[in-house]
């Protein structure tokens, strides 16, 4: 199942790029987070590890792509497993972030998120407001 969404942030990429780099200030944009803990050293880059809790569920969530200011990819271990692609690209008036969740759910899990994917389609745009409105501050 993929969720996409696209949303123009007035602010430079290096801005939005370095929030969403480092996921442990996905709490502060992201309501469904609720603990992200950075488990790698510093400083963030490709290969750095973090341990969130989105929506209950716990994950493992590795840093594979780490081209600043213009694209991040996540890999995420937990159930289901997932991958975040975020690609920003600048623009006139800031930026504009491009996001593409991919969700691989097995067994009856695909079951669940066949189920919940126009939830979750809806869901992501509205966490994605809450980023602009951070980063525009």
């Amino acid at each position: 199942m993929r969720a996409t969404a696209t949303t123009r942030i007035a602010c430079a990429p290096e801005r939005v790029f370095d929030v969403l780099a480092d996921l442990r200030r996905e709490t502060e944009w992201n309501s469904r987070v609720s603990k992200a803990e950075l488990l790698s050293g510093e400083p963030i880059g490709v290969g750095s590890r973090f341990a969130i809790v989105n929506g209950g569920t716990s994950y493992d969530v590795t840093l594979e792509t780490c081209d600043r200011p213009s694209r991040l990819v996540f890999e995420a271990r937990g159930k289901p497993d997932l991958t975040i692609t975020y690609a920003m690209t600048r623009v006139a008036d800031g930026m504009e972030l491009e996001s593409r969740l991919d969700f691989r759910p097995t067994g009856a899990l695909k079951v669940v998120f066949a189920l919940l994917a126009p939830v979750i389609r809806r869901d992501v745009p509205k966490q994605y407001a809450s980023l602009k409105a951070l980063c525009e501050r």
